[in-house]
């Protein structure tokens, strides 16, 4: 009878184990994590929007430091990554837009820009695509193709 009240014990800590194992797995599944390469030391970081925070959620964010960018002087201007996780509350669709900005040039266009396409299904699998990805350098380069800006023109 004593054997059998330990193994008993022992398996109901096996499964209440497994059971909260299983509900922190299925909490994970719940959350994206979005990391991008960023510099604090310039002033700029990198801002979320989603459209509907009734479909996902912003929960954290963080920046950290790459150590491997750290020179012999120390971590001065040296750059690292900016992580961003992001709950999915119910299943839907939403926009989520990343702006790399310096948050006091209110007027001042974002550096770069990222947006990207969730779907959440009813399990909470979800989709994330990337709908478009642009740079301030981008946009100048392009207005310098279609206008001609920098081309010298004879003078008439």
């Amino acid at each position: 009878m004593r054997y059998f009240l330990i193994v008993l014990g022992a398996l109901s800590l096996c499964f209440s184990s497994c059971a909260s194992f299983e509900a922190e797995k299925a909490n994970e599944a719940r959350t994206i994590e979005i990391s991008f390469d960023a510099n604090k030391t310039t002033g700029y970081m990198w801002v979320c929007a989603i459209d509907k925070t009734d479909i996902a959620q912003l929960i954290d964010e963080k920046y950290e430091i790459d150590y491997s960018r750290v020179d012999k002087n120390g971590i001065c201007g040296a750059g690292g990554e900016q992580k961003f996780t992001i709950l999915c509350k119910k299943k839907g669709h939403a926009i989520i837009r990343f702006s790399y900005i310096r948050p006091w040039e209110k007027e001042k266009k974002p550096e770069k820009e990222i947006c990207y396409d969730l779907r959440v299904r009813e399990n909470f699998d979800y989709r994330l695509e990337k709908c478009y990805e642009m740079s301030l350098s981008d946009i100048v380069s392009d207005v310098v193709s279609v206008f001609g800006v920098g081309i010298d023109v004879p003078a008439m």
